[in-house]
């Protein structure tokens, strides 16, 4: 070894590059996180129920406009919109949500609080905010392709095969803003709640036993309630189904068979979001555990 040589600097280096700014942060923290959630990076078996659950939030409309190709319009005689009301596509996959809702939160939050890194995130530019903004954008995108994509893909079928698209947009423009607005709803609601129950806890099976648990018991209480009590209110403790009912609402011919109005709903699932946020900020406003 030459008797010049010498360490020069044992610190770390400084960054010198262009700096995107805090949006950009809070959308890498969402993008990346997101597809960490559906197995990116990750061996098959993490990919596995993810595409799954999506493949099967896509199917009933995949079924319905394939027989629509398959037979012509004869196989419908109420029309495609009758086959498949976008007012109910969420009902029927509702469990598809559901688990995938529980699938995707918890792996978004429980394995930073597991691992501790934390401390690490708050450490560099990015804030307590800026990285609960982070988390709910990345929980909203992926369950945004069960909740919002589906339908979508069944509206531009049915227009498509329509015998006039046009005449079919013309008369149904405004089912695009609704199946838009419900997509949004619930998505909205099932990764807030996603998240706070997830927060609570480090450990992932916990946070699927506990939010299971959040949206099951007290669904089955309150229909019970409802029906010895007569008491029509007690069924918007069905926290599973509450963004569904406001979701419904969007959409003309609404009905109840507890006559409650979307309305109501509609404030519940609010209600319910604003304590979801309540408890996110003080997971997250103090506590880097």
């Amino acid at each position: 070894m030459s008797s010049d040589a010498r360490v020069t600097d044992v610190a770390y280096s400084r960054y010198d590059g262009p700096r995107a700014g805090r949006f950009a942060a809070i959308w890498s923290l969402a993008r990346w996180s997101s597809l960490r959630a559906l197995g990116a990076r990750r061996g098959w078996k993490a990919k596995l129920i993810p595409i799954t659950l999506i493949l099967l939030g896509f199917a009933p409309g995949i079924v319905v406009l394939g027989l629509r190709a398959l037979f012509g319009p004869s196989v419908f005689k109420g029309g495609l919109a009758d086959a498949l009301p976008y007012s109910d596509y969420a009902g029927i996959i509702s469990i598809v949500i559901l688990i995938f809702s529980v699938v995707v939160t918890p792996e978004l939050v429980c394995p930073d609080r597991r691992d501790r890194t934390l401390s690490l995130y708050f450490s560099t530019a990015i804030s307590r905010g800026d990285y609960v903004a982070g988390k709910v954008l990345a929980a909203l995108m992926p369950i945004l392709l069960v909740t919002l994509a589906p339908p979508l893909i069944l509206y531009a079928g049915n227009m498509l095969f329509a015998v006039h698209p046009l005449a079919y947009l013309e008369r149904h423009w405004l089912d695009i803003f609704r199946i838009i607005g419900a997509g949004l709803l619930i998505g909205i609601y099932y990764a807030l709640v996603g998240l706070a129950v997830s927060s609570l806890t480090a450990r992932r099976a916990f946070a699927v036993g506990g939010y299971l648990a959040f949206l099951a018991i007290p669904t089955v209480i309150g229909g019970v309630l409802a029906h010895a009590l007569d008491e029509r209110y007690l069924r918007l403790l069905a926290f599973a189904a509450v963004p569904l009912q406001a979701a419904r609402g969007l959409y003309p011919g609404y009905s109840d068979e507890g006559h409650i109005s979307a309305g109501v709903w509609a404030a519940t699932s609010v209600e319910l979001m604003v304590v979801a946020l309540a408890v996110l900020a003080i997971r997250y406003g103090r506590d880097t555990g």
